[in-house]
């Protein structure tokens, strides 16, 4: 029955967004429909937020909540480390895939970064992908871990991560390989903490490089060619996202690969506040 907290805060958090966010709408009949829904979001991340603190004190018995979703923020300087770290092995991955479309022809014109796309992904980082990253690696995984083990804990959790960026404006067909390399990117990122003994800070710095400079480039900084394989791309030739894309699945399985000896010697360090056993856990 351990498992019912767990569901039982996701089955309040979005319906309070969601009724929060439609009074303000009743004030407000000119908001969009997109715009309700993301007000609804922050308001639930807010609520959720708040709600943190108590959860760990009652669930996982501790009152060093940050501390065990991995934001340690006394060593700063520390975090900030670890944060750079998994910011350059963003770009190291997204240079990857640029150089191979460069070399291939795929790239027909690089410009200048134009300052609103640069605060637009600055925004992403500090907002969306900090706020998933506690959700997911941070709030989630100790949950998983807690229910099922380490290793199941980290499948389960890629899983809901994949499932939780469901778009209904996709295809099945296009669904399938953009739900698969979530789910990578979801082992990459969860591998990532445990490699830097149960901090988050890695885990936002990777995260939030892949997207932020995505973003760039999505914004007009590069130009892709029209004769480019939209599986490349990915996953659909109207949604350009690499995540969906073979090579960037290629990339991640590649990543996996190398994390998991890493993995071996460090994963035991997640989730050390919860009362789990990592017996045999290794994947």
């Amino acid at each position: 029955m351990q498992f019912i907290p767990t569901f039982t805060l996701f089955l309040f958090l979005y319906p309070a967004g969601w009724l929060i966010s439609h009074v303000v709408y009743l004030f407000n009949r000119e908001i969009s429909p997109n715009d309700l829904s993301i007000i609804g979001t922050i308001i639930s991340f807010i609520i959720f937020l708040c709600v943190l603190p108590s959860w760990g004190r009652i669930r996982w018995k501790t009152n060093h909540l940050w501390v065990s979703i991995g934001l340690d923020f006394k060593n700063k300087i520390k975090a900030l480390k670890i944060f750079f770290s998994g910011f350059i092995f963003s770009v190291f991955l997204l240079s990857i895939l640029f150089l191979f479309l460069y070399f291939f022809g795929w790239v027909d014109r690089i410009d200048s970064i134009k300052l609103g796309a640069l605060l637009n992904s600055i925004l992403l980082i500090v907002g969306i992908v900090f706020a998933e990253e506690i959700v997911f690696r941070g709030w989630l995984m100790e949950e998983m871990v807690l229910l099922f083990g380490l290793r199941k804990g980290i499948i389960f959790q890629s899983m809901i991560f994949s499932l939780a960026h469901y778009r209904h404006d996709m295809g099945l067909l296009a669904l399938i390989p953009f739900f698969i390399g979530l789910f990578l990117f979801g082992l990459v990122l969860t591998l990532r903490r445990t490699i830097d003994r149960g901090s988050l800070w890695g885990c936002i710095g990777l995260h939030g490089g892949l997207v932020g400079i995505w973003h760039l480039f999505d914004s007009g900084t590069v130009s892709f060619s029209v004769d480019t394989p939209y599986f490349l791309l990915g996953p659909t030739q109207n949604m350009v996202n690499p995540i969906g894309s073979v090579i960037g699945i290629i990339i991640l399985l590649i990543t996996i690969f190398i994390q998991r000896r890493l993995f071996a010697r460090t994963g035991r360090f997640l989730a050390s506040t919860v009362n789990a056993s990592f017996k045999d856990e290794t994947p």
